[in-house]
C-alpha cells in the first residue's frame, strides 16, 4: 500500500498535484505500472507467474486476509489451472484502475466533506458490502478507506469498488460453503441412514449364523456321541483279545521255563569254548608283538646302517674333495714351476696342451698363495675328465666306462673304493694343504664337529647357466672367470649349521649338454633335494626349465624339494627374463624360487640354507611319523594282550 501512496496525488501537496497532471496525461501506463509492481511483489523469483502461495505476499500490502486473497486469486485465475500469467493478472487488475480516471474528481470533492461524515459513511459502505458478516475486524480496511479519502480521493471508488468485487466473491464462496457444508451434512445424513440399515442387517445375519451354530453343534454333538460308543464296544473287543493273548503267552512261558535247563548246558559249553578261543587270541597277540618287537629291531638296524651309509659316503666324498683341492694346488705350482724352467718351457707347454689345460694370463695372487704373479691354469675337476691322468688315471677311466651302463649302487661303491684307496696313497704327504674355501676348521675342529645331518643336491640346468661359477661362489666364496664346462658330473661338499644343527650338503655339479642328460637323470633317484638353474639374459635357458622339472619328477616318483634359481642378476641390462615369469612358474609347480648373482655372491647362500632348512624340516617331520608309528603299535600289542 505504500506504493499505491507514492502514486496517487495528495490534494495538499504541490509536487503530488504535478504527478496527478502526468498519471492523467497517461493513465494507462499508470494502470499497468501498477498491476507490474504487484505481479513483481508476488513474482520475487521471476518464474513469469504467480501461484497460489506467491498471492499470499500482497498480506502487508492489501488490508486482506490470507483466505481473502485466495478468493481473489480463485477469481482471476480464470482457466484454473493453478497459476496467474502476467496477462491475467494485469487483465485482472486493469479494471480496478480504468476506474481511477472517471472517480478521481468525485472522490476530491468528497474529501472535503468533514470528517463527522467519514464514520458515517464508512458505517454505510460496510452495510452496502454486508462487511459485517464477513470480516470480525474492520479497523484496517477503514485506516486505508481514511488514508485514500484524505490523500488520495481519486482512487476512493477504486478501492470501493475494489472491496464491492472482494466482499461478493466472498459471499459467494460463503454461500458455496454453505452449500458444500449442506450438501454434507445430506450425505452424512445418507451414510448414518446406510450404516443403521447395514448394522440391523448384520444383527440379523448374526442370529442366524448362531442358530445354525447352535444347530451343528448339536449334531456334532450327537455324532461324537455315537463314535464314542463305537469306540467303546471295539476297546471291549480288543480286552477280550489280550484276556486271551495273556492266556497263550502263559502257556508259552510254562514251556520256556520246562526249557531253560536245556539252555543253561549249552550256555555251559558256549562259556568253555570262549575261553579256549580267548586263549588262542592271547597266544596269537604274544606273537604278533614278539614279531612288531622283532620288526622294530630291524628297523632300528636299517636305519642304523643306513646313517653309517650316509656317514661313510659323506667321509669318503669329503675326502675326495680335499684330494681334488690338493690336486688343483699341485697342478698350480707345478704350471709355475714350469714357467720358472726356460730350458723345458717348450715341452711343458705341449703336454699342459696334451691334457687339455687352459692357460690364463691373467695373475691371480689370492689362488697361487703368495707365489709370483704369473699366469696360472684355470680349469674344472671333474669325476669323469681329469688334467692329471698319472695321479687319477685309476679312477676315471673305470668310471667313464660304466656311468652310462651301471646304477648309481655300483657308482657309488666304486666311489667309495677309489676314494679309500686315495686317502691311503696320500696320508703320508705333510705338505699338502687343506682344500680351499671348502670348510674353515681344523683337523680337531673336524673331529669334534661331525655333522648330524647329510643331504645330497643336485644340480641341474642348461649349459652354461653358472652352475659351476655358483657351486664355487658357496663353497670358496670366490667367483672365477675363467671357469670351463663340465664334463659328466662333479661335485662339492660343504658344511653348514641350520637351526643350531651341524648339516653336510653334498652338492653334485652335473653338465648342461644333451650328451650327459642320461648320466645326469641317474643321480636324481637318491637326491635329496634338487636346484634347477637358468639364466635370466638366455630365455632359452628358462623355457627348459619344465623338461627339468618333468625330468625330475619321472626319476624321482616322488615330493622331492626344487629350488628354481635365477642366475646373473648382475647383468641386468640383458634381462631376457623378468623374475614375475619365474615367480609364476614356482607358484605353479610348488617350487621355491630366487633369483641370484654367482658374480656378486647375491642371494647364493640365503638360497641354499633355505633348501637345507627345508630338507631338515621334511626329515624331521618322516622320523616323527616313525616314531608314532612305532608307538602306535605298541600300543595296539598291549591291548591285544588284555
Amino acid at each position: 500500500m505504500d506504493r499505491i501512496k507514492g502514486d496517487c496525488p495528495s490534494p495538499v501537496q504541490p509536487g503530488d498535484a504535478e504527478r496527478t497532471r502526468m498519471g492523467e496525461q497517461d493513465p494507462e501506463l499508470t494502470v499497468l505500472g501498477k498491476a507490474q509492481e504487484f505481479f513483481q511483489i508476488c513474482d520475487l523469483e521471476g518464474k513469469g507467474f504467480v501461484t497460489r502461495q506467491d498471492m499470499q505476499r500482497l498480506h502487508p500490502e492489501l488490508p486482506l486476509s490470507l483466505e481473502e486473497l485466495e478468493k481473489v486469486f480463485v477469481t482471476l485465475d480464470a482457466d484454473g489451472n493453478g497459476s496467474l500469467t502476467p496477462k491475467e493478472f494485469i487483465t485482472g487488475f486493469s479494471e480496478f484502475w480504468k476506474a481511477c480516471e472517471t472517480v478521481c474528481p468525485v472522490t476530491y470533492e468528497e474529501t472535503m466533506t468533514g470528517d463527522e461524515d467519514e464514520e458515517f459513511q464508512f458505517s454505510d459502505l460496510m452495510d452496502r458490502l454486508g462487511a459485517t458478516k464477513v470480516l470480525d475486524d474492520e479497523t484496517d480496511v477503514k485506516q486505508i478507506w481514511l488514508q485514500l479519502r484524505k490523500e488520495e480521493p481519486h482512487l476512493l471508488s477504486n478501492f470501493e469498488e475494489f472491496l464491492v468485487r472482494i466482499f461478493s466473491q466472498l459471499k459467494e464462496a460463503d454461500n458455496e460453503k454453505n452449500e458444500l457444508e449442506w450438501a454434507l451434512k445430506k450425505k452424512i445424513a445418507a451414510y448414518d441412514e446406510e450404516i443403521q440399515h447395514l448394522y440391523e442387517e448384520m444383527e440379523q445375519q448374526i442370529k442366524k449364523e448362531k442358530e445354525q451354530f447352535l444347530l451343528k453343534d448339536t449334531e456334532r454333538f450327537q455324532s461324537h456321541s455315537q463314535e464314542l460308543e463305537c469306540k467303546l464296544l471295539s476297546k471291549e473287543q480288543e480286552l477280550e483279545q489280550l484276556v486271551q493273548k495273556q492266556k497263550r503267552l502263559e502257556h508259552q512261558c510254562t514251556q520256556l521255563l520246562s526249557g531253560k535247563e536245556e539252555t543253561k548246558v549249552e550256555n555251559t559249553k558256549l562259556k568253555l569254548t570262549n575261553q579256549e578261543l580267548l586263549r588262542d587270541l592271547e597266544r596269537t597277540s604274544h606273537e604278533l608283538s614278539l614279531a612288531q618287537q622283532q620288526l622294530q629291531v630291524l628297523q632300528e638296524e636299517a636305519s642304523r646302517l643306513h646313517e653309517e651309509k650316509e656317514m661313510e659316503v659323506y667321509r669318503v666324498t669329503e675326502a675326495l674333495q680335499r684330494e681334488k683341492s690338493g690336486l688343483l694346488k699341485q697342478l698350480d705350482f707345478l704350471s709355475h714351476s714350469f714357467e720358472e724352467d726356460d730350458i723345458f718351457s717348450n715341452s711343458k707347454r705341449k703336454n699342459s696342451a696334451g691334457l687339455n689345460g687352459v692357460l690364463s694370463e691373467e695373475p691371480n695372487a689370492g689362488i697361487t698363495g703368495g707365489m709370483p704373479k704369473t699366469s696360472h691354469l684355470q680349469r674344472i675337476i671333474s669325476i669323469e675328465e681329469d688334467h692329471l691322468p698319472h695321479l687319477l688315471d685309476r679312477l676315471v677311466d673305470k668310471q667313464l666306462s660304466r656311468w652310462t651302463g651301471e646304477d648309481e649302487n655300483t657308482f657309488e661303491a666304486e666311489m667309495n673304493n677309489k676314494a679309500r684307496e686315495q686317502a691311503v696313497e696320500h696320508s703320508s704327504s705333510s705338505s699338502r694343504e687343506q682344500p680351499v674355501g671348502k670348510e674353515t676348521l681344523s683337523n680337531e675342529e673336524r673331529i669334534n664337529s661331525v655333522p648330524e645331518r647329510l643331504f645330497k643336491i643336485i644340480f641341474v640346468g642348461n649349459s652354461s647357466v653358472g652352475k659351476t661359477s655358483f657351486l664355487r661362489r658357496f663353497c670358496e666364496d670366490r667367483f672365477f672367470p675363467g671357469t670351463a664346462a663340465t664334463v659328466g658330473v662333479d661335485y662339492n661338499v660343504r658344511t653348514v649349521t641350520v637351526d643350531h644343527t651341524q648339516v653336510a650338503l653334498q652338492l653334485w655339479d652335473t653338465a648342461g649338454q644333451e650328451r650327459y642328460r642320461s648320466i645326469t637323470k641317474q643321480f636324481f633317484r637318491k637326491a635329496d633335494g634338487v636346484i634347477v638353474m637358468y639364466d635370466i639374459t638366455a630365455k632359452d635357458t628358462f623355457t627348459a626349465v619344465k623338461q627339468w622339472l618333468i625330468s625330475i619328477e619321472e626319476a624321482t616318483g616322488e615330493n622331492v624339494p626344487v629350488l628354481l634359481l635365477g642366475n646373473k642378476t648382475d647383468n641386468e641390462k640383458e634381462r631376457e627374463v623378468p623374475m614375475g615369469m619365474g615367480d609364476h612358474l614356482a607358484k605353479d609347480y610348488n617350487l621355491i624360487f630366487y633369483e641370484c648373482s654367482a658374480y656378486s655372491g647375491y642371494n647364493v647362500e640365503k638360497s641354499v640354507l633355505h633348501l637345507a632348512r627345508i630338507l631338515k624340516e621334511h626329515e624331521d617331520k618322516v622320523k616323527e611319523k616313525t616314531i608314532e608309528l612305532q608307538s602306535d603299535t605298541k600300543k595296539k600289542s598291549c591291548c591285544m594282550r588284555q
